[in-house]
């Protein structure tokens, strides 16, 4: 039996699997059974912002395992103490309690539960097309209609007290207006979902700084500096879900620094760790960590974990040593000027957005069959050729967005190379 036949046989199929068995990675690269190679413009989801098989980090996990592993959150260690000292450092100024743990859900799970607590009960409004996570506070926050929003036999599970608003999304606007003259439609009817949708009180606001999974989407310039004086007049705490953007990804440390708007909560994960081990975080403002001191209310066994913090750790020293975040900008921008390239080209290429290395592009049907067909048809032929992108293409969502999120350490030849494959799959295509 094969290992892809055994995956099947054995392993609940609840993520789409691409029948491909990768047994090996250096760089920006996976190799599959055969020794081919697949450029990775995934990241892994953004996890793994310096490549495959970074020596360096590994080395520093093996001397960890010799060291201290398995130590809960129930004590004190070096490694959780100076993870604890440098995630305060590089955040925004403001946020100077943290708290770690395992998944981006699990962190979200986390933020929502401070600001029910320091504000005393409350709605959370989020918005839709954006995505926070699989677990039922985090799933309950997202805007994406996941199958969990869309089975009632398992909705049941979502908790109440959760509200969505028209997401900030330019190309595909949900009043059909334009940018230049909406008057920024979106934030006034935030203010109205608050206003009526809010009951008596709002704990929080909670959203992704740029909505990744829902297609890239970014707010237009304002939007969260709007967002800020919104939470401040009605009272609620404002938290940017930076599990996807932070850690260099849009091309500054954090996607909030671009538009210097600080949140009262701020979550990351997947590259905080490199992606070699799990691990996420919560930041806050002191008076709202302080306001939790001695209150058990979220744990697990493996958060705070020294693995987890001294991969964190090495992670970070390497990405600030080696100037990834500014690579992240200036290759980004390079990426971001290719694709608008290939929208020049092909008619089917609507939209290019993104910041850094968070780019992505939304695509339209070519008159013979249906965007969606064709999103899935590009996806399956760039995979073909060697290139790993995800795809966000949901009917419901009514959108088809190519979405890709590389490493930190990508260079201009590799978006080169990943462009002339893209180019390479739509011809192809739209033969």
């Amino acid at each position: 039996m094969t290992t892809l036949e055994k995956d099947k046989k054995y392993l609940i199929q609840c993520y789409t699997t691409d029948d491909l068995v990768f047994v090996k990675g250096k760089g920006m690269y996976l190799y599959d059974e055969t020794g081919k190679s697949y450029l990775d413009f995934s990241g892994q989801f953004s996890a793994c912002t310096l490549g495959h098989g970074n020596e360096e980090l590994a080395e520093a996990l093996r001397a960890q395992l010799e060291k201290i592993v398995s130590v809960t959150s129930c004590f004190a260690t070096e490694e959780r103490a100076a993870l604890a000292e440098k995630m305060v450092e590089i955040s925004p100024e403001g946020l100077d309690k943290v708290m770690f743990g395992c998944t981006g859900s699990d962190a979200n799970e986390f933020a929502l539960k401070l600001a029910k607590y320091y504000r005393g009960g409350g709605r959370i409004i989020s918005f839709r097309r954006g995505f926070h996570g699989s677990t039922a506070g985090a799933a309950a926050a997202t805007g994406k209609s996941e199958m969990i929003q869309e089975h009632s036999a398992i909705s049941e599970l979502l908790p109440r007290g959760f509200v969505h608003s028209a997401p900030p999304y330019c190309y595909h606007c949900d009043f059909g207006k334009e940018p230049k003259s909406c008057g920024m439609q979106c934030l006034k009817y935030l203010e109205q979902t608050m206003l009526h949708e809010g009951g008596d009180r709002i704990a929080a606001v909670i959203s992704e700084p740029i909505f990744a999974a829902g297609g890239v989407i970014v707010p237009p310039e304002g939007f969260w500096k709007g967002v800020r004086k919104l939470c401040d007049k009605y009272g609620a705490l404002l938290i940017f879900d930076e599990v996807v953007t932070g850690i260099g990804q849009t091309g500054t440390m954090f996607a909030c620094q671009y538009e210097e708007v600080t949140p009262d909560i701020l979550v990351t994960g997947k590259g905080l760790t490199g992606g070699y081990v799990p691990g996420s975080a919560v930041l806050c403002r002191k008076e709202i960590g302080e306001a939790m001191d001695q209150i058990n209310l979220h744990g697990h066994t493996h958060s705070c974990y020294p693995m987890t913090c001294r991969s964190a750790l090495k992670n970070l020293e390497i990405i600030e040593r080696d100037g990834l975040v500014d690579n992240s900008s200036a290759t980004g921008a390079y990426l971001h000027q290719k694709l608008n390239e290939l929208k020049e080209k092909y008619d089917v290429i609507k939209d290019v957005r993104g910041r850094g290395l968070l780019q992505g592009f939304e695509i339209e049907g070519d008159g013979r069959e249906d965007k969606y067909a064709l999103g899935q048809k590009l996806y399956e032929e760039m995979l073909k050729n060697g290139l790993i992108t995800e795809l966000e293409s949901r009917r419901n969502l009514e959108n088809v967005v190519v979405v890709m999120h590389p490493a930190l350490i990508t260079s201009r030849e590799n978006v080169d190379e990943a462009v002339e494959i893209i180019d390479k799959s739509l011809q192809s295509c739209l033969k």
